[in-house]
């Protein structure tokens, strides 16, 4: 039978191929290069000398020691709430760069309190509450809502209980892809805290309620907004204890594997590391800082909603939409509120990027 030349060239060549091996021969992986280990380098002559006098470390100047340091964030909180109630603490700007509203510590302080009261005593019944001390919830809000934010994540200082900030899911998908669910199933969270307008913007079912997303547990959901709270009795107040080893909030990171790797945080390394934070960028009392991060992890939550409120500075928080239209919004937002061009921008306003850190 005649056979086509073509065709046995074709299975000629995939005969050959199936003959090669599939993996090089194991000893190509290793290459014995003990004996120049043990070889001593030799200087070479011709290199030039080095000249002058031997580098020494020199000891810097001693970080100043603080005796007024606040016991907690929630005393420091409680402090400035009680004492300068009009201060602000937080402005925050929309798309356009004109301020949406501005946050004092007396409002932070008064609402903080009344989600608190809320977390422990309005979620489930009297016999059997939703939310204790010492429980994990989730902080579900988008990142042009600060104020929101600041007011729920100390509303569980308050209440003791632990914060686990996370994004905002926007599809069932998006919620699955992300192996928050892993997380939140971990942490035992069974409620989550969000906005009006983020609760609002969840997918929902056809009978107008929240799916359970893929991989997360059941939780309930709840809107710490004053239109939706309870006030709280005159006699309730919250207990201010000091900082110790219990757990303050937990953060996550994504690995390199996609997994989502959890980060606990103690109450006292979270105001030890204020107070570096405030000694290292020497942060003084009521100044002012430009915010162009996330609020709600790393650097973000360590200046913009720890540190300042800790030394009651005034946070402007400049959204991530703003900063894609007009990138150099942050530069007139410093010239606004610092508009002295005898003073060194500098040394009163501090912005809050990742690159100084």
């Amino acid at each position: 039978v005649p056979v086509s030349s073509r065709v046995s060239a074709k299975i000629q060549q995939l005969v050959n191929t199936l003959k090669r091996p599939k993996r090089p021969p194991l000893r190509e992986f290793f290459v014995d290069d003990f004996e120049e280990l043990l070889e001593v380098q030799q200087p070479d002559p011709n290199l030039p000398k080095a000249e002058g006098a031997q580098m020494v470390a020199m000891r810097g100047e001693q970080l100043g020691v603080v005796t007024n340091w606040p016991p907690s964030l929630e005393a420091a909180l409680q402090r400035w709430g009680t004492i300068s109630p009009k201060a602000p603490c937080l402005t925050t700007m929309d798309t356009n760069g004109k301020p949406l509203y501005v946050l004092t510590y007396g409002k932070l302080w008064s609402r903080s309190v009344k989600v608190a009261y809320n977390l422990l005593h309005k979620l489930g019944t009297k016999q059997e509450p939703l939310v204790r001390p010492g429980d994990r919830v989730a902080l579900v809000f988008p990142n042009n809502d600060p104020g929101a934010f600041m007011t729920a994540f100390y509303g569980c200082l308050l209440a003791e209980v632990v914060p686990v900030p996370i994004e905002v899911p926007l599809t069932r998908k998006d919620a699955g892809s992300q192996q928050i669910g892993f997380l939140l199933g971990s942490c035992g969270v069974t409620v989550a805290l969000t906005s009006d307008a983020c609760h609002k913007g969840l997918p929902k079912s056809p009978t107008g309620e929240i799916p359970q997303f893929k991989g997360w547990p059941k939780v309930l959901w709840f809107v710490p907004e004053s239109k939706h709270l309870s006030k709280p009795p005159r006699d309730w107040f919250p207990q201010i204890k000091d900082a110790n080893q219990d757990t303050a909030y937990i953060e996550y990171k994504t690995c390199k594997d996609g997994g989502v790797l959890g980060v606990t945080v103690t109450r006292t390394a979270m105001l030890t590391h204020c107070q570096a934070l405030t000694q290292s960028c020497s942060y003084t009392e009521a100044e002012t800082i430009v915010n162009v991060l996330d609020f709600k992890k790393d650097v973000g939550l360590w200046h913009a909603v720890l540190t300042s409120v800790m030394n009651m500075m005034h946070i402007i928080s400049i959204p991530y939409a703003l900063m894609k239209v007009n990138p150099l919004s942050w530069i007139q937002k410093v010239c606004q509120f610092k508009g002295n061009p005898n003073i060194p921008v500098g040394s009163r306003i501090k912005q809050v990027r990742g690159a100084n850190f």
